[in-house]
């Protein structure tokens, strides 16, 4: 669907679509598709580049137009009972003095064209555009962190390392987002003039460039301390494996004197053996039994000491 707005008294306005100095997609079909690249002279290769939410944040300056691909985060969503946050491409189109935005998701558009300060021109526009996107990247940083928040309070759940996970997965795609648009924001201040930026506005850019890099130093902290959240619940998950090991050392501690004795005691073909190999000179199981615990014991020896040479004990 496409929706055009025009400017009036420095706030957008609903317009017509023809002439209308910017344009708002998404989710377009095939016939606005086709609208698009004609109108802003786009080939399908820069089309499909804008709409793929794995392409990497640009910026391209041709003699007649402007294409931007900044990365944008969707709303949170709740996947199997774990919080999941997005990420997609946003294309930002400058032709003719006109301005297109265009996604591939379904987005609020008011909330996505939702104005910092007054705008009066489509480069006015796009600069809020990209404070927009930035200070939303933020807003949903600060919600990841009440989240980890909770999730230390629970890191003695054995649930919460799937949501240490799901969260981790989430934070790996921000900040890649987040350092994608800042080389954006940067390529795009180092160039303002020659994309018609004025200086006025390359102040601005200036201010978005330092929020910008504020954003990506706060996602590598969160990111910093989930990762030594998750290791420190595998580590207590090794520490609780390790008690029940010892627990169930133990309880065989315990068993093996009653499985010894009850071995020994049912060990008639032992008895029968000594009596047949010495005839009527029958031993007594006073002798022969603590014969065989002295072979026992130097057998055991012997292992002992075959595994120390190839130190496995």
């Amino acid at each position: 669907m496409i929706t055009a707005y025009t400017f009036e008294s420095g706030r957008l306005v609903d317009a017509e679509l023809q002439d209308a100095p910017v344009l708002f997609c998404c989710e377009p079909d095939q016939s606005e598709k086709l609208y698009i690249q004609k109108q802003f002279n786009l080939g399908w290769h820069s089309l499909n580049s804008i709409l793929d939410e794995n392409e990497l944040p640009r910026v391209e300056h041709r003699n007649d137009k402007i294409i931007i691909i900044m990365k944008h985060p969707l709303h949170i969503g709740v996947v199997d009972a774990h919080i999941e946050f997005r990420v997609t491409s946003l294309g930002a189109v400058i032709h003719d003095d006109q301005l297109l935005f265009i996604f591939n998701e379904e987005m609020s558009e008011e909330e996505f064209l939702r104005l910092y300060s007054s705008i009066h021109n489509i480069r006015d526009l796009l600069i809020n555009i990209l404070h927009r996107t930035t200070m939303h990247f933020h807003e949903h940083l600060r919600c990841i962190s009440l989240g980890i928040d909770q999730l230390e309070d629970q890191l003695g759940s054995r649930d919460v390392l799937v949501n240490m996970f799901t969260l981790g997965k989430s934070m790996t795609y921000y900040v890649n987002a987040l350092n994608g648009n800042h080389t954006l924001i940067d390529r795009i201040y180092n160039i303002a003039g020659r994309l018609g930026f004025d200086s006025q506005q390359q102040e601005i850019l200036d201010d978005i460039r330092l929020d910008s890099a504020q954003c990506c130093q706060e996602a590598q902290i969160t990111m910093s301390i989930i990762t030594r959240m998750m290791d420190a619940r595998i580590s207590l998950m090794g520490n609780d494996l390790n008690v029940l090991m010892k627990r169930l050392t133990i309880f065989s501690l315990l068993l093996m004197p009653m499985n010894v004795i009850a071995g020994i005691g049912g060990m008639s073909e032992y008895t029968l053996f000594m009596d047949k190999m010495f005839g009527e000179n029958v031993v007594p199981m006073w002798v022969s039994y603590p014969i065989m615990f002295i072979i026992f014991g130097i057998l055991a020896y012997i292992t002992y000491l075959v595994l120390k040479r190839f130190n496995l004990v």
